[in-house]
């Protein structure tokens, strides 16, 4: 290689040196400068965090009417943008009935945004929420205060004249004029479900505040954006008649409607129509929670008696023996996660107490010839067993059977074709009787002996509901 050739090369060299060098320099520019911008918005973002749990506190004193006014600033909002949406997420109270639903808040609250470059931050019915890629979560919690039944939920719809504030400072006041109507239902709430339901952005966030802090059933509809919180009232039922029928009514074998006479039941001794609250959360509830007890089959049926405790069986159950019950020491509750088969056989509580057995089924409850419910006491004693049932109690049978209890099973279609004899107190949707060869006895001492029907072990009911909207306006500086 002559002289020549090597000045070429050692040109080259330097040239592709120096590309090379340029090219990492601007590769570390530009991720330095991607990175540094990512912490700025992060800093933004925090510093607005911090201003909008400052204007949630400072608004929530202006809405429930601690003071007229307050003024805010939000810190540092250049780095993104600021919007403020009336419509922006929605808040819907009502109370589910049987037969009825009755709204009591369904309204827009509004959302204040500041939108990062990687964040979103928002003031949304008095709670903060962050959104960062299509997830929400709470910054700070609402005005939704559940405390021993009570819910308090006092609204807070935000409004303002200005959709796309430039600046981060203002005040924030009580708006003026008539608020919006809120259709109070009337306290103590009688039966029904409480219903809950938020739809916005941030829905994730209210789903883990309702979850965490704030008690019920709750669930998440991710299409719909929306979170749902359920809270059960308490609702007594009474057996002041042996049977109370709900929309099924009550039929004879003969197709007369309204039974009665030498056929059917008489009058007396049953009413249609009731209202019967549900049943389902109170049956998922008590099985749930009792997964982990004894074993029914082993510890009550192939050894009894069994005694004081609580008792499950997986799947549907069929009783091969009698069994007998000791509530001495204390009452038993069996939870039975599927049908109970009681197969002709006995259950017959032993001791003279006043200890209860209930049994929650999953199910259905099916007897055939030579079935026995009771107790060891000559007096009926029908509040001592208690059956609830998510399905049908005695469906189709027949043959000599006879029940001495209490049976809320409001889904049932009750269909007793033979010696069926039924004493206490029973809750069906409909009955048919498809012989003369039955009776049915009310059990006067349940007079006055009303049970109780929540939302189960485990779940907090609701007896009072106290909902407000609270209107703030948000005035931005110019």
């Amino acid at each position: 290689m002559n002289s020549g050739d090597r000045a070429q090369s050692e040109v080259i060299g330097a040239v592709l040196l120096l590309g090379i060098t340029i090219a990492a320099v601007t590769v570390t520019v530009a991720t330095g400068s991607a990175a540094l911008g990512l912490v700025t918005d992060e800093a933004r973002s925090s510093s607005v965090e911090n201003g909008m749990s400052q204007l949630s506190s400072q608004s929530s004193l202006v809405a429930l009417g601690e003071t007229d006014a307050r003024r805010f600033d939000l810190g540092r909002v250049d780095g993104g943008r600021l919007r403020l949406d009336e419509d922006a997420g929605r808040v819907e109270v009502r109370v589910e009935r049987p037969n009825e639903t009755e709204v009591t808040y369904n309204e827009s609250i509004g959302t204040l945004e500041y939108v990062g470059e990687e964040r979103t931050v928002a003031l949304q019915g008095g709670g903060v929420w962050a959104g960062r890629n299509g997830h929400g979560r709470m910054i700070s919690p609402p005005e939704y205060h559940y405390r021993e039944s009570t819910l308090t939920f006092p609204v807070v719809r935000l409004t303002g004249d200005e959709s796309t504030p430039s600046s981060g400072t203002g005040v924030v006041r009580r708006a003026t004029g008539d608020p919006g109507a809120v259709d109070a239902p009337g306290n103590p709430l009688q039966n029904g479900t409480v219903v809950v339901e938020v739809q916005s952005e941030y829905y994730e966030g209210w789903y883990d505040f309702f979850s965490q802090r704030a008690d019920g059933d709750v669930t998440k509809d991710d299409a719909n954006q929306t979170t749902t919180a359920r809270l059960v009232v308490p609702d007594e039922v009474a057996f002041d008649r042996a049977i109370s029928l709900g929309g099924g009514g009550y039929t004879h074998g003969s197709g007369n409607g309204n039974g009665g006479g030498n056929s059917g039941l008489d009058e007396a001794e049953y009413s249609v129509g009731d209202s019967h609250p549900g049943i389902e959360s109170l049956i998922d509830s008590n099985v749930e929670n009792t997964t982990e007890s004894k074993n029914f089959t082993q510890q009550c049926v192939d050894a009894s008696p069994c005694e004081a405790g609580t008792y499950y069986a997986a799947g549907d159950t069929t009783l091969d023996q009698n069994v007998s019950i000791n509530t001495s020491n204390g009452n038993v509750t069996i939870a039975i996660d599927g049908d109970l088969d009681l197969n002709g056989k006995q259950i017959e509580v032993i001791d003279s107490g006043d200890g209860t057995v209930k049994y929650y089924v999953n199910g259905s409850v099916y007897a055939s010839g030579g079935t026995s419910v009771g107790t060891v006491s000559p007096e009926p004693e029908s509040f001592r067993n208690q059956f609830y049932v998510r399905e049908h109690f005695l469906e189709d049978a027949q043959g000599n059977i006879t029940i001495d209890a209490v049976v809320y099973a409001p889904n049932s279609d009750t269909n007793l074709n033979g010696a069926v004899d039924l004493r206490g107190g029973f809750a069906f949707n409909s009955l048919t009787t498809q012989s003369n060869a039955f009776s049915i006895e009310h059990d006067a001492s349940l007079l006055g002996r009303d049970i109780t029907i929540t939302g189960g072990a485990g779940q907090n009911p609701i007896t009072y509901l106290h909902v407000s909207e609270n209107v703030v306006e948000v005035d931005f500086d110019r």
